[in-house]
C-alpha cells in the first residue's frame, strides 16, 4: 500500500477536543460507586430498605409492590429491546462495521498506515480495604488523578503528546476493585517529560512517598510501552470508539473560516472492512512481499 494513500475518517471532525472519560463526572462517580460494593452488599442494602417499609402503617401486601414494580419495568424494557420494538440504547455510538485506528501526524494528517510510533501508559489504582474507595485518604488518589487528567484533557494544542485515554475496571480474586487508566501518547519521551515536569504529578509523588507506611492498603501501578512505526495495529467490530480509537488529533492546517483557521479535531477511526486497511499487514504499513505472502488471514475480512 502506498504511504501517501488517503483514508477518510468515519467520524466528522469536531470543533472541540473529545474525551472518552470525564473523571469526577456524575456518571464516573455513579459507576465507581456501583463497582465499589460486592453484589451481596447491594442486595442486602436493597433488602434492608424493603424491610423498613414494614415499619409504616400500610398493608403488608403493599410492602412488596415497589420491588415488583421496578423489576416489572426492567423486564418489560428488556423484552421491548430484545424484540426490536424499542431502540437498543446499548448500540448508541456503536460503529456497525469493522474499523481500525490510525495515528495521525503532528499536523493531524494521515501520513501513511502505521507510519507513526505510539506510546501506551497503563496507570492503575486500587484500595485493598473493606471500605474500598471510602478508605482513609483514598480520596487523595482520586483528587490527584482528576487534576492530572483535567490538565491533559484541557491541552487543546496537544503539545504534551497526550492523545487520549480510556478507563477499565476489574475486581481481583480477593474482591477489591481496581481501575486502570489507559492513555496514548506520541512517544515514551512525552510520558517521561510529563511525569517529571508536571507540578501535580510531583506533588502526588511526594505525598505518596511521605505516607507510604500508613497506606499499605492503597495500591498503585504503571506500565509503559512504546511501539515503533509499523509494529502496532488494531480492529474494532461493533464497538463504540474506545482505547486508541477514542483518541483525537488537532488538525493544524485546517481551512480558513471567516478569515481565521478554526481548530478541528480528527478521529483516527477509518473503515477496515475493505480497501487498504482490510488486513493486518496493510494496517501496519508492511510492504514486504514475503510478509504479505505469509499473511494467512488476509482473506478473512474480520481479522
Amino acid at each position: 500500500m502506498a504511504a501517501n494513500m488517503e483514508v477518510k475518517p468515519l467520524l466528522p471532525p469536531t470543533a472541540t477536543k473529545q474525551s472518552d472519560i470525564q473523571i469526577g463526572s456524575f456518571d464516573f462517580k455513579i459507576n465507581g460507586l456501583r463497582d465499589n460494593f460486592h453484589l451481596s452488599t447491594i442486595l442486602l442494602v436493597g433488602a434492608s430498605l424493603q424491610t423498613l417499609l414494614t415499619l409504616f402503617p400500610i398493608p403488608r401486601a403493599y410492602v412488596a409492590l415497589p420491588a415488583i414494580f421496578l423489576l416489572s419495568v426492567k423486564a418489560i424494557d428488556t423484552a421491548l429491546i430484545t424484540y426490536n420494538i424499542k431502540p437498543n440504547p446499548y448500540l448508541k455510538n456503536v460503529m456497525p462495521k469493522k474499523t481500525t485506528a490510525q495515528v495521525m501526524d503532528r499536523n493531524g494528517n494521515f501520513a501513511g498506515a502505521g507510519k507513526q510510533k505510539v506510546a501506551v501508559l497503563l496507570l492503575g489504582a486500587k484500595s485493598n480495604h473493606p471500605l474500598g474507595v471510602f478508605a482513609p485518604d483514598f480520596s487523595k488518589v482520586g483528587e490527584y488523578l482528576k487534576k492530572m487528567s483535567d490538565l491533559l484533557e484541557a491541552d487543546e494544542t496537544q503539545e504534551s503528546g497526550f492523545l487520549g485515554q480510556s478507563c477499565w475496571n476489574k475486581t481481583d480474586k480477593n474482591g477489591a476493585n481496581e481501575a486502570v487508566f489507559i492513555s496514548y501518547w506520541r512517544s515514551l519521551e512525552d510520558v517521561h517529560r510529563f511525569a517529571h515536569s508536571n507540578k501535580t504529578h510531583r506533588e502526588a509523588w511526594k505525598w505518596w512517598d511521605s505516607t507510604l507506611k500508613r497506606h499499605n492498603y492503597i495500591g498503585f501501578m504503571h506500565e509503559v510501552y512504546e511501539a515503533p512505526a509499523g509494529a502496532w495495529e488494531g480492529v474494532y467490530i461493533n464497538f463504540q470508539p474506545t482505547l486508541l480509537g477514542a483518541t483525537t488529533y488537532l488538525k493544524r492546517d485546517g481551512k480558513l473560516v471567516g478569515g481565521e483557521v478554526k481548530p478541528q479535531y480528527i478521529s483516527p477511526l477509518v473503515d477496515a472492512t475493505r480497501g487498504p486497511m482490510r488486513t493486518s499487514n496493510n494496517r501496519r504499513g508492511v510492504n514486504d512481499p514475503k510478509e504479505i505472502l505469509n499473511d494467512m488471514l488476509a482473506k478473512n475480512a474480520y481479522i
